[in-house]
């Protein structure tokens, strides 16, 4: 158990720290992308649009595919949590269930658990994640505005 349990002590470390590095990534390349798109000067207005169209284009498709990421780690997260608490307790948890990638639900996690969690034990993180999802709100917008204006 000692072992099990230093090995998922260790996993949630990692996570908490990507927790918190990850909007900071997000944050950077988006505002950097949308400055750019939005401060460079070209003569033709044409190409202009297509400049702008593909900067927030990525911004936008980078913010989506690090909120999703951010989404993820926590669920996983919550599963190592919830591997630990186990294991603190003495209940035993089969080798299959102990990967990289705990998932909530193997452990037999309702949705109000995960919530609850989300809300009381992680609260900072979770308003990380609703950080990054307005982030990507707003880049995914600009990005649709911009495409309508051409």
């Amino acid at each position: 158990m000692s072992d099990e349990y230093n090995e998922i002590s260790t996993d949630w470390r990692h996570r908490d720290n990507l927790t918190w590095q990850i909007p900071s990534l997000l944050s950077a390349i988006a505002g950097g992308l949308v400055a750019a798109a939005y401060t460079i000067d070209l003569q033709s207005p044409e190409n202009l649009f297509r400049v702008r169209l593909v900067l927030l284009g990525i911004a936008a498709g980078l913010s989506v595919c690090l909120t999703f990421a951010l989404g993820q780690n926590l669920r996983y997260q919550i599963g190592s949590s919830i591997a630990l608490e186990h294991l603190r307790q003495g209940v035993e948890i089969s080798k299959e269930k102990l990967t990289r990638t705990i998932k909530p639900m193997q452990l037999g996690a309702t949705v109000g658990d995960i919530l609850g969690r989300l809300m009381l034990r992680l609260s900072g993180s979770t308003l990380l994640l609703i950080l990054c999802v307005g982030i990507t709100t707003c880049v995914t917008w600009l990005f649709i505005d911009v495409w309508r204006s051409g």
